[in-house]
């Protein structure tokens, strides 16, 4: 009888505490990643982040799953972050829920490039070094958070090259609320990625065109700081990183389940999810075709 009632008891108290990932965040009860998840995890791509490199702490977080690290500036392996940047696109993409953080392909395969130090100033060889590097590293996707409003020739050339090889190169927008998308967003092939905030519109600061690829939740989002805290971030920064983890669920849908695919197919089937104007994006749509 006493077995019986210890069972009672812990039937009752699991009964109690079951509860969806989708509660936890606005972001993920739009997107509906709990469903999401049951057809993907993310675990046979591998995301490059050229960004501001990891923290010494992020990068025991997520060590399992870091699989190479390359300095394009200093043409070494060290990756340490300084600025943040980094760090935090890390985890709002590919986090796994370790100090609290959940991205959206929480077992992908990670690859940090660290292209520049402060987040703001960067010099162009040093972004196309580090696509070069990716590419030969025959990565899926290479998220690129950042734009600058003058393009660059060798930068515009390596992402070509990226396309050609079936990477899908993701870019922002940019934050400055106009309607000039930042190069590399603007070019022909690259997933822009514009943000929206909590009540699904655009956010004030995206700035966005009729060119935009897709439009993610950019607005008080969860990321990892320097020192392994919450913070929460604005940006399409942040967008971009999400729809990052998101591609790298929906290429690992596509190939375990043989649908033959290219950057093209992944660009028609994310503008088809209207996310620039549609409130109730149904962004499971693309899993359930």
């Amino acid at each position: 009888m006493k077995i019986v009632g210890k069972l009672l008891i812990v039937i009752i108290l699991l009964s109690g505490c079951n509860t969806s990932i989708n509660d936890k965040e606005y972001y993920f009860q739009e997107i509906n990643l709990e469903e999401i998840w049951e057809y993907s995890d993310g675990e046979s791509q591998t995301i490059a982040f050229i960004d501001t490199g990891i923290s010494y702490e992020a990068k025991n977080l997520y060590g399992d799953r870091i699989i190479d690290t390359y300095n394009s500036i200093e043409d070494n392996k060290d990756v340490t972050d300084y600025h943040g940047h980094g760090t935090q696109m890390v985890s709002v993409a590919s986090g796994n829920g370790k100090e609290g953080i959940w991205g959206i392909g929480t077992n992908t395969k990670i690859i940090i490039i660290k292209a520049f130090e402060e987040g703001e100033q960067v010099e162009p060889l040093h972004i196309a070094k580090a696509i070069n590097w990716a590419i030969s590293k025959k990565v899926d996707i290479i998220n690129m958070s950042f734009g600058s409003f003058t393009s660059d020739s060798d930068i515009e050339s390596k992402i070509y090259s990226a396309l050609q090889n079936n990477i899908t190169v993701v870019a922002s927008t940019g934050d400055y609320g106009n309607k000039d998308i930042l190069f590399p967003a603007k070019l022909q092939g690259v997933v822009s990625v514009a943000a929206k905030n909590e009540k699904g519109t655009i956010w004030e600061l995206s700035n966005v065109s009729e060119s935009d690829v897709v439009a993610f939740p950019g607005v008080e989002i969860n990321s990892l700081t320097l020192d392994n805290e919450k913070i929460r971030m604005n940006g399409t920064s942040i967008a971009t990183a999400l729809a990052s983890g998101y591609i790298a669920l929906l290429r690992d849908y596509y190939e375990k389940n043989d649908i033959s695919y290219t950057n093209d197919k992944i660009i028609q089937d994310l503008k088809s999810l209207q996310s620039q104007v549609n409130k109730d994006v149904n962004y499971e749509q693309l899993f359930l075709k």
